[in-house]
């Protein structure tokens, strides 16, 4: 197939305009290798220039994604959270078409860090529990959060937390319902911050990332409506498979 060499739309976005109509289409599909560089210069005679080019718009576009030592892929569908409600991410995955998961790596008593000592209304250094977990969608790692709760609720939910990962049924969410079932603690209200940031050592080892990829950061605190925290935690999303929505009314 060839393209139009003297239009006045250059090859590289009459490329890039086929690729797309090929992904729109079906022909290639989300998750699926793209044809090598070689393949599609032969395929639309064009140069190798050309197709870098071309295929570099489309990573920029998040359209495509390279994955180290093994090529180009069409990129999956970018999980969409609403920001106007506090929404589950099984709900959120869903809602994408993927399959929630979660997995529980680990729970540990720790000394709480500044941030985590004053969301909890604790001294630094004071002992909390601290709850690793990674969600996934079909498999693949998309966030990975760490839980801080006081000892008095972190502790028997720890143990909850542990027999659910023993069953196959450990869920993030299952941290709220615990604590509002053993200590009659109701989450009424959220402080959340989010901010763009590198990937650390463990948090790319975890999401499957390379060093320093861009991860959204968050820390969010669960509050009763009388203002007595809950949990404290940091979550790290891919944002190469997140995105975050928030509507608001306009108003001049």
């Amino acid at each position: 197939m060839k393209l139009e060499r003297h239009h006045a739309i250059p090859l590289h976005r009459q490329l890039g305009a086929t690729l797309v109509r090929a992904i729109r289409s079906g022909e290639i599909r989300p998750g699926e290798r793209i044809p090598s560089e070689r393949e599609i210069c032969e395929t639309y005679e064009v140069s190798r220039t050309t197709v870098r080019q071309t295929i570099q718009d489309l990573v920029a576009s998040g359209l495509l994604m390279r994955v180290p030592a093994k090529g180009t892929f069409v990129a999956r569908p970018k999980i969409d959270q609403d920001l106007s409600r506090v929404v589950r991410f099984s709900e959120a995955v869903s809602a994408a078409g993927y399959r929630p998961t979660a997995r529980l790596l680990g729970i540990r008593t720790a000394q709480a860090h500044a941030a985590a000592a004053k969301a909890l209304g604790l001294s630094q250094g004071e002992a909390v529990v601290a709850v690793d977990m990674v969600s996934m969608a079909d498999g693949a790692p998309l966030a990975f959060y760490r839980i801080h709760l006081p000892p008095e609720t972190g502790e028997p939910t720890a143990r909850a937390l542990l027999a659910a990962e023993a069953e196959g049924r450990v869920t993030f969410g299952l941290v709220l319902e615990h604590v509002r079932r053993v200590a009659g603690l109701e989450p009424a209200q959220v402080v959340q911050t989010y901010e763009a940031a590198p990937a650390s050592d463990e948090v790319a080892r975890i999401l499957q990332l390379s060093e320093g990829a861009a991860v959204v950061a968050s820390d969010r605190t669960v509050l009763t409506a009388s203002g007595r925290p809950i949990t404290h935690d940091n979550a790290y999303y891919r944002g190469d498979r997140y995105r975050f929505t928030i509507r608001r009314a306009y108003s001049i």
